[in-house]
């Protein structure tokens, strides 16, 4: 009889070749985060049509926009745990059809009150769902470049709020404003059916939750086709798994610090991030660049943002939490800058590229991160709760820019003032790898052998995979 061969999954995930089955993992998520830019950002497309239609209050529509980021702020915060327990493949269908179907329920909405209702409702599907989506990515992806995966699937975000601008702009004259939510949520329940087929589960997942060994067999044979695994495979991976609930786990053992350090890494940051996107072509014009300039200016921060998500992701590879804390050093005098520039557009334009490089490609970085910060048992949960808590960042962020700017202040301090998260964040993130550092020489190497391998880990000086 022949003696099974013993092989750890967590090695062969990290020995892999980017080929097929890794290019179209990332096609469909990619995909998938393309529709959810759209959808997280077809409300502010179609609100000047909504507005006129109902001769509803502009001010009061404010709490429209608000509605899609408290319901994604409950989605990844209340949700998270589900894709500990029944799976990321399932919380990312899941998710999907949830925000699909009450998007295209908002095309026949009657008033503010439905679609602020509504858009709540289908913000919990988003905020239930890109966690997942993250730790998928991460946790098919080698250490070597796994923050590099998760910026590319955010370029696909990126792509889809830019994108949803130019549909909306063909659509509205032509239909009326109720064809961009038909539109946004056809889509994604189209994604959500077809991804039930071609969207693989998590191995690591389906080895620490499941023990479903019999489905990861085959899925490992796809990552590495190179590999001749045999039926009788003896399947182990050195990870740790707990019971009980997910959201203490990211405060026991050692991880108190750090979980809060990287919320407050997260919030800081999407604070100076959805101050700077909300504000900047009102601040701007309103220094005497003419208007059509000034939106110009913030749609070359997203652009330089695409760009950041994969410098920022490769950096975070290769150097840990570093490079985060370098991009947000950057940015820092360059979002000062800003307001010394007056009417140049030339140095305007050029500080909001690298400003949209440093500050939203520093965020995707801080996506990554939480990614890989948590075991697989938990990661779910602390992806989402860091997303959660990071959306409080974004609500705030256009609120004190707009109190900063009732106060009348300079453009000189207002600027200023945006820098200042930024700079919280980089301390955040400079104190949560030296925090690393020192958890890594108490616990010692072989206690680390059971978590998944971090960029976090990588910045100390750690053996590279």
């Amino acid at each position: 009889m022949t003696k099974a061969a013993s092989i750890d999954v967590g090695d062969l995930i990290e020995g892999q070749r980017f080929g097929s089955f890794q290019a179209g993992l990332m096609f469909w998520i990619c995909t998938f985060m393309l529709i959810e830019g759209y959808d997280m950002q077809v409300v502010g497309y179609a609100a000047p049509a909504i507005i006129k239609a109902w001769h509803s209050d502009k001010a009061a529509f404010g709490a429209v926009f608000g509605a899609g980021l408290g319901g994604f702020m409950l989605g990844a915060t209340l949700l998270g745990n589900f894709g500990d327990r029944f799976g990321r493949k399932h919380m990312i269908v899941s998710g999907s059809l949830l925000f699909g179907f009450f998007t295209l329920a908002s095309a026949w909405a009657d008033g503010l009150t439905s679609l602020l209702v509504l858009r709540t409702i289908a913000g919990i599907g988003l905020g239930g769902s890109i966690p997942n989506a993250i730790a998928l990515v991460a946790e098919y992806a080698p250490a070597r470049d796994r923050a590099t995966r998760v910026g590319v699937m955010f370029i696909g975000y990126t792509i889809g709020s830019a994108l949803g601008g130019v549909i909306a702009a063909q659509l509205i004259p032509a239909w009326g404003w109720p064809s961009v939510f038909i539109v946004g949520g056809v889509l994604p329940i189209a994604i959500g059916l077809v991804s039930i087929f071609v969207l693989p589960e998590s191995v690591r997942f389906l080895m620490v939750k499941r023990g479903r060994t019999d489905l990861v067999l085959g899925l490992l044979r796809r990552v590495r086709p190179d590999l001749a695994i045999p039926d009788n495979a003896f399947l182990a991976i050195e990870e740790e798994n707990k019971e009980g609930f997910p959201v203490a786990h990211l405060f026991a053992d050692g991880r108190a610090s750090m979980t809060v350090l990287l919320w407050l890494a997260y919030a800081a940051n999407m604070i100076s991030l959805h101050f700077l996107t909300s504000w900047l072509p009102t601040v701007v014009a309103e220094s005497g660049v003419p208007l059509a300039h000034a939106v110009i200016a913030t749609a070359l921060l997203q652009g330089g943002g695409a760009v950041g998500s994969l410098v920022v992701g490769r950096l975070l590879d290769r150097i840990g939490t570093l490079g985060i804390v370098a991009a947000f050093l950057v940015a820092v005098p360059c979002v000062a800058a800003l307001g010394h520039v007056g009417t140049s557009e030339g140095p305007l334009m050029a500080l909001v590229i690298v400003i949209g490089l440093c500050v939203i490609g520093g965020q995707v970085g801080i996506n990554a991160l939480a990614g890989t910060l948590y075991p697989t048992y938990m990661r779910s949960t602390g992806t989402g709760w860091a997303f959660g808590v990071g959306r409080v960042g974004s609500i705030l962020g256009p609120v004190i820019g707009g109190k900063l700017l009732a106060f009348g202040l300079p453009l000189g301090m207002l600027f200023a003032a945006a820098s200042m998260p930024i700079l919280i964040s980089a301390s955040a993130l400079f104190f949560l790898g030296r925090l690393a550092i020192l958890r890594n020489r108490a616990v010692g190497t072989a206690a680390q052998s059971t978590a998944m391998p971090s960029p976090l880990y990588q910045a100390s000086g750690g053996p590279r995979p």
